[in-house]
């Protein structure tokens, strides 16, 4: 690939797996969390050319499955383009400018021409917004087989299934990869090509045999994809930081996912990458992180993924239909959001950890609400009120929840605003040693309550005409 400037190669960007079972599964986690610190690999010699490191820098971007779709099947055999639009102005509202995709191999197979013109339709609406996809052209995560019945599977399915991964299928997935990625060769609209998401988060297929034949079909096909498409750099998204030696020799950028829940773990998965990353001249960019169910909050993250000025995708931009929804996630179809501090994060607010004032602890006004929402209670609250003793102290106790019932039923007469002033006087009479006067205004303020209560019980007991 040839060198690009920052502008070359990201002229839409601003300046500046689904999540990895190992969230949900403790032996994964294991993986994560256990081997963060461990040697850094010896140099790699690299064979690919350099993508200047700053242009990547730039990429702001989510993982993105559409709201309706609970796998990759289900995204591209019912593609809804009228969602995908919506859902990619969401992101735009996030300051957002890329988003990583996941294509599927049986939707192609089944209607070669529709998944095409779907996926080119995916760019047109992308590029509406000023987002640059990354398409992830395999998966190997979970290692559930994919099938157009299992569009709609509860559980995530991989891309094309480790059954399809031996060497006799491959003529008929080059031509799925060719036919993508030969139709955007050349397309500035999109960004990169990530060939496998994830190779060894395949479960189901564990043995030494089982992973070598993996390891075989990623990197033949990075080889593939740069013989089609030579200027558009490609990556494997890596479940882990250990992974990424076995293809760093391959890819143009390399990328790591990182579901750390602390701050110097993750700082220690990207110490690791850029070890591996350096000595083969290779940018490094954040493909998946972000798990608050699971203990990664999105704002702990970016502090550091941005403090140390690295692209990224976190997982992900919508709460939809996949199984990760409990535990990640920023938006709901509807437009309405989860967590406001990630949103606050995204666009450019960071959480001040120290220092600072801390908030006021809020009253509680559930059982004020209660009241205001129970008109039937009204009448017997006055009637005790009217029964305690004229004192400053019940006074003051008493005027709030007062006030409050007597401006809901004077409104919208006039009654409603000469009862919030009695309110805001007694209080401030009082405090001038006015006792006398404060007696007689809260006098003027029980009498005037009582009539307007009386009223609105009168209204509310007449009959409902008939239409």
């Amino acid at each position: 690939m040839g060198r690009l400037s920052r502008s070359e190669a990201f002229p839409s960007l601003m300046p500046s797996c689904h999540v990895f079972p190992m969230q949900v599964m403790t032996t994964a986690v294991g993986l994560c969390v256990l081997f963060f610190s461990a040697a850094n690999a010896p140099a790699q010699e690299s064979e690919a050319p350099v993508e200047e490191s700053q242009g990547f820098s730039g990429i702001r971007g989510a993982n993105y499955v559409p709201s309706y779709a609970s796998t990759s099947v289900g995204a591209w055999k019912d593609f809804d383009p009228q969602v995908v639009d919506r859902e990619l102005a969401l992101a735009r509202r996030l300051s957002l400018n890329s988003v990583r995709v996941f294509l599927q191999y049986v939707v192609y197979e089944d209607d070669p021409q529709a998944f095409v013109k779907h996926v080119d339709r995916f760019v047109e609406l992308a590029d509406s917004h000023k987002i640059r996809p990354m398409f992830v052209l395999f998966d190997s995560c979970f290692g559930n087989e994919p099938s157009l019945a299992k569009a709609d599977s509860p559980t995530w399915v991989n891309n094309p299934g480790y059954s399809r991964i031996g060497k006799e299928h491959w003529p008929q997935l080059e031509r799925y990869v060719s036919d993508v990625v030969t139709r955007f060769r050349g397309d500035p609209r999109v960004l990169m090509w990530d060939i496998m998401n994830e190779p060894m988060a395949d479960f189901a297929h564990v043995t030494r045999a089982e992973r070598d034949a993996i390891w075989e079909f990623c990197r033949h096909f990075c080889k593939f994809v740069k013989r089609i498409d030579p200027q558009r750099p490609i990556t494997v998204g890596h479940a882990v930081v250990e992974y990424i030696p076995k293809t760093i020799d391959l890819v143009d950028v390399a990328s790591v996912h990182s579901y750390s829940p602390h701050e110097e773990w993750l700082d220690n998965d990207l110490d690791l990458t850029f070890g591996y990353a350096r000595p083969a001249g290779k940018p490094v960019i954040v493909t998946e992180f972000g798990n608050p169910g699971a203990g990664q909050p999105y704002e702990m993250a970016l502090d550091v993924i941005e403090r140390r000025q690295i692209g990224f995708y976190f997982w992900e931009l919508m709460i939809g239909k996949v199984q990760f929804r409990e535990m990640s996630g920023i938006v709901y179809p509807d437009g309405t959001i989860r967590e406001p501090v990630a949103v606050a994060r995204l666009l450019g607010f960071p959480v001040k950890r120290q220092g600072g004032i801390p908030l006021k602890q809020a009253p509680d006004t559930s059982e004020l609400k209660r009241l205001l929402d129970d008109p039937d209670r009204w009448p017997e609250l006055l009637d005790k009120v009217g029964q305690l003793p004229r004192k400053r102290e019940t006074v003051m106790a008493t005027i709030h929840p007062l006030a409050a019932i007597g401006r809901v039923a004077a409104r919208p007469s006039s009654d409603a605003m000469e009862i919030f002033e009695l309110g805001l006087t007694i209080g401030q009479l009082f405090r001038m040693k006015r006792d006398t006067e404060a007696l007689d205004h809260y006098d003027r303020l029980l009498e005037l309550v009582g009539q307007v209560v009386e009223r609105r019980s009168e209204e509310r007991s007449k009959p409902t005409p008939e239409p």
